[in-house]
């Protein structure tokens, strides 16, 4: 696969939004222009979702939705034979594209907090339902809210109570049951029940100030779906005073969550154990994803 990949400019996006009719980017006309060519085979599981060998004129060579990855090879495999047999006319797009078209739909991106704190967030279950059986988002803190996690004067035995916004947001747009697939049902404000964070600080040695989490936090509702969760909340973390960034963290959230949400696909609404984990997120493109939920940030 990784041979075969070399031959492919890889990319990778989340197609929710470029799948809807109403949004007319030009990103999103060029995917349901190839996703609309695709023919679902036995055992793909359907939608816009899946892998796409392409032409930069959005001509379809291939496709598949399966989680196989011989089912993949073999897809990729046919999308070079065909490719191969191509004119430049059918490779290409009849004009250059514009190379700020994106700076109009990839504000989120810009919200990226350099001088904050970046976590990736994954949830799983305790028992495998099915497949997947975890799922990753992302969590951002700008400069302050960071700062915000650890007391004002640091010093050994030091606790501070997480800003009640700051837990909240957790509580809201983070600590769901996003298991299975990103669901799009978070919780309101009135669903949060409680919510606390508390950080101590263990030692202070020179610039690095080591931090331990504790709290807990409980969500539920019952319209539009009947769903909850209440986690503990347990962590450390190390925060340069002089670089004025996080640089380890580790905030696990584990309890019982329940009910169905609206795309993740459960089986069984009973409760059951869930597990949240929130570590420091890596510098790569592919780590700089927006947060589901940013857009409700307020920022």
């Amino acid at each position: 696969m990784q041979k075969l990949a070399a031959e492919f400019v890889v990319a990778a996006d989340a197609c929710d939004r470029m799948q809807k009719e109403f949004c007319r980017d030009a990103d999103a006309l060029l995917f349901r222009k190839f996703a609309k060519q695709r023919t679902i085979k036995k055992g793909n599981r359907g939608g816009a979702q899946g892998h796409y060998a392409v032409t930069p004129s959005g001509e379809l060579l291939a496709a598949s939705s399966s989680a196989d990855s011989k089912v993949l090879v073999e897809m990729m495999k046919q999308g070079l034979a065909k490719w191969a047999t191509l004119s430049r006319e059918k490779r290409l797009l009849p004009k250059s594209p514009d190379p700020k078209a994106a700076e109009n739909w990839r504000r989120k991106e810009k919200l990226y907090p350099d001088d904050g704190l970046a976590l990736r967030v994954i949830a799983r279950d305790q028992k495998r339902e099915r497949w997947p059986d975890s799922n990753l988002d992302y969590a951002w803190f700008r400069k302050d809210e960071a700062r915000a996690l650890l007391p004002a004067k640091p010093k050994k035995g030091a606790k501070q109570n997480v800003p009640s916004e700051l837990v909240q947001r957790l509580a809201r747009f983070h600590l769901l049951d996003n298991v299975h697939a990103l669901n799009y049902t978070f919780f309101p404000e009135e669903a949060i029940e409680k919510a606390r964070l508390t950080s101590t600080v263990l030692q202070v040695k020179g610039d690095l100030v080591s931090l331990s989490f504790e709290g807990e936090t409980r969500a539920s509702m019952v319209s539009p779906k009947k769903i909850g969760y209440e986690p503990k909340l347990l962590g450390r973390a190390t925060y340069n005073l002089k670089k004025q960034k996080f640089v380890s963290f580790e905030l696990l959230a584990v309890g019982m969550r329940w009910g169905l949400g609206n795309c993740n696909q459960r089986h069984n609404p009973a409760p059951a154990l869930m597990g949240i984990v929130f570590t420091l997120a890596g510098e790569s493109p592919a780590e700089r994803l927006p947060p589901a939920f940013v857009s409700r940030y307020g920022w």
